[in-house]
């Protein structure tokens, strides 16, 4: 695992020193915001309808669904420049759906994988991407596939309330 870690680590760094981006080496303190990479801008802004497909945005909203914002959270770090949404019924979001993008550098990555996996996360990897997610023997969800799970790649992490969702997160800055 960490092999894959390491390449993410490797060419994340090359990317980030391409677009002149640099981040912290000091490991951020508890509750205190994570270094970030820059992302490019795309001339759209960042929000709970534009990081994920447009048309399942659409879907949600015509179930009469909304979304409530807020800032990119991995346990208490908080990562700047990214946005976390809960989409769920407006008249209370006792069920809902879960889905966030940020930037984050390389050592950043790492950091939050090992903090993830600390606390009881399961880390696992595949050609392109590191995957972090509740150990389904620890959470409430109903199989292994639908826990809460971080996606990894270089200069970005996304989130979703199962891994199979991370496909609706599209936002890549």
């Amino acid at each position: 695992m960490r092999s894959a870690r390491a390449a993410v680590v490797g060419v994340a760094g090359i990317v980030l020193a391409l677009a002149g981006c640099s981040g912290s080496a000091e490991p951020a303190p508890t509750g205190a915001p994570v270094a970030t990479a820059t992302p490019p801008s795309s001339g759209v802004e960042m929000s709970c309808d534009t990081i994920m497909r447009p048309s399942f945005v659409e879907q949600l909203k015509e179930l009469g669904w909304v979304a409530q914002e807020a800032p990119f959270r991995i346990g208490e770090h908080v990562l700047d420049g990214g946005i976390q949404c809960v989409w769920g019924d407006e008249a209370g979001l006792d069920s809902g759906q879960m889905y966030g993008w940020a930037p984050i550098d390389a050592e950043s990555a790492v950091e939050m994988q090992d903090y993830l996996e600390t606390n009881g996360w399961v880390v696992s990897e595949d050609d392109e991407y590191v995957y972090v997610s509740e150990d389904p023997e620890r959470s409430y969800a109903a199989s292994p596939e639908e826990v809460l799970t971080y996606q990894f790649a270089p200069g970005w992490v996304a989130l979703a309330d199962t891994k199979s969702g991370l496909a609706l997160v599209t936002w890549r800055g």
